[in-house]
């Protein structure tokens, strides 16, 4: 650290500790400039005309709550970021001042760029720190052989609670990781959350951000979050889940596709909301459905889309995975389509419950819409509506039971419109398996044994244009139900059904329709 910087940094930490003694809310920060072609390092960094020029720079100054740093637009940086709390010479920001990255500059120039061409880790790396902030950057990490690589990674060991980490408005691209399922290829990604040691202090995650992110062309996942002390066994709600679990989590309106693998691995969540993102061009490299749960309570995802998941194997394909030791998980409001594996692929333990797939449309997905893979205790599928094109040949519903573990469930208030000769169901006669069926609609081809179901209508349900439809939320109006429909009012009414269907209508109290739309007389 610079003479000039480590005199600032002890004026100003005296400054916010004499605030604090008095008891006063004004802040004291400072936003340092960055300027990949013409900063110096030993200059002061505090304007736009006396900016720093180095990654090492940043590295080596301790940055208090309230700072910010700006990297300018169109620089470029070769290397790494890496920032650390708890002795490794950085500080965390505060819940009122936490500390900022982003950029400045011409808002038409490229985003600032950090290229570690090749450097194992991670392009930028936050340790031990809480209340931090990194926006409107560029980071890729390319290469010729696949290695440890991530492209921003948030790890914690032995800190407590780390709070505050919100990541938006990043371009993370071509981090060359390695393809493949060992634990070691699942810990390379666009973003990467998790503790490395909680032996000698609980530690865990809250208040956890990620917006507005382009990640794209990862090996080997998109997003991943994972606890040292926590495996696939962890039980949600259990006393040692409680110690690892991340809470309030937030994952939004990002754009990921082009992944080796999934494009979220999300574990030990205790609720959280992942909504409003687009994924696609998925499971390049190994199969791995699109979104995956493990050791999670409590998600809720909403309003996603996911297609072309190009699982090389004719399993792990779909674009939801409520995976081991998932309850109380709810997918709603989404449209799945072009998927290897369709809408949903169910891999939970039998003690599994509470998980729900409600008011979401599957379009010209592949080989099966949903697989019921392993055990549960309540999963409850309604008010879907399934659309199986012509040139394809899938199970619609496929009961799996891979270890022949026991599944309870109930479909209901779905809509099956079957345009294949081909497609099939494949249920399994154990006594192990107790499945409800009541109140679908089943038109188009019926196969041999299309479940029994003693409120089943078979009629036309008069959609409005039922085709494919290709890409967006918005372009699935033509699966909505027209005039005259057998379908109006013709459900069974679910308890806690959420409200309001795909398209955000008020549901009927009394008489709900089948389906995933809510009829309204003025469509």
């Amino acid at each position: 650290m610079s003479k000039i910087t480590n005199i600032q940094t002890i004026l100003k930490a005296g400054v916010i500790l004499g605030m604090t003694l008095i008891g006063s809310s004004a802040s004291f920060a400072d936003i340092y400039y960055i300027d990949s072609n013409n900063g110096n390092d030993a200059s002061t960094g505090l304007s736009v005309t006396t900016p720093w020029q180095s990654l090492e720079k940043i590295e080596a100054t301790n940055f208090l709550p309230g700072d910010e740093i700006h990297f300018i637009r169109g620089g470029v940086w070769h290397g790494t970021l890496e920032l650390e709390g708890l002795g490794g010479g950085q500080s965390s920001g505060t819940d009122k001042q936490p500390i900022i990255i982003t950029s400045y500059g011409t808002p038409d120039l490229p985003a600032p760029l950090l290229d570690a061409q090749g450097a194992l880790g991670a392009v930028v790396s936050l340790k031990n720190l809480a209340f931090w902030e990194v926006n409107d950057l560029e980071i890729t990490n390319d290469a010729e052989e696949e290695a440890d690589r991530r492209g921003i990674e948030v790890r914690a060991e032995n800190f407590g609670l780390v709070e505050h980490i919100y990541l938006s408005n990043l371009n993370i691209h071509h981090i060359k990781g390695i393809i493949g399922q060992s634990g070691e290829a699942k810990s390379t990604a666009g973003i990467y959350i998790g503790v490395d040691d909680a032996s000698k202090k609980q530690t865990r995650f809250n208040d956890i951000r990620i917006q507005n992110n382009h990640i794209h062309h990862i090996s080997n996942e998109g997003i991943v979050t994972r606890h040292v002390d926590s495996g696939s066994d962890e039980i949600p709600l259990g006393k040692e889940w409680m110690h690892t679990r991340m809470t309030n989590v937030l994952i939004e309106n990002n754009s990921i596709h082009h992944i080796s693998k999934n494009a979220m691995i999300l574990r030990q969540f205790d609720g959280g909301l992942v909504q409003n993102n687009v994924i696609h061009d998925t499971a390049l490299g190994v199969k791995g459905n699109t979104l995956y749960t493990i050791s999670s309570y409590g998600i809720v995802f909403q309003y996603n889309e996911g297609y072309l998941n190009r699982s090389p194997e004719i399993q792990d394909g779909a674009m939801y995975d409520p995976d081991l030791n998932s309850s109380g998980i709810i997918f709603q409001y989404s449209y799945s389509h072009d998927n290897n594996t369709g809408l949903m692929w169910v891999c939970t333990v039998p003690t599994d419950y509470g998980i729900k797939l409600r008011y979401n449309i599957s379009s010209n997905d592949h080989n099966a819409i949903i697989t019921l893979s392993y055990g549960f205790s309540g999963l409850d599928i309604y008010n879907n509506t399934l659309y199986i094109a012509e040139d394809t040949s899938p199970m619609i519903i496929y009961e799996r039971r891979t270890g022949k573990q026991p599944q309870t469930y109930s479909f209901q208030n779905n809509i099956i419109y079957n345009k294949s000769p081909n497609a099939t169901y494949l249920f399994d006669d154990s006594p192990d398996v107790k499945r409800t069926f009541s109140h679908n609609l089943f038109y188009g081809f019926h196969p041999e044994n299309e479940p029994e179901d003693a409120h089943k209508i078979t009629a036309d349900p008069l959609l409005v244009n039922p085709v494919y439809s290709g890409k967006g939320l918005a372009s699935v109006t033509g699966f909505k139900l027209g005039k005259g429909s057998p379908a109006i009012n013709a459900g069974i009414l679910i308890k806690d059904n959420g409200g309001k269907d795909y398209f955000g209508v008020p549901l009927s109290d009394y008489k709900p329709d089948i389906g995933f739309s809510e009829y309204q007389e003025q469509d």
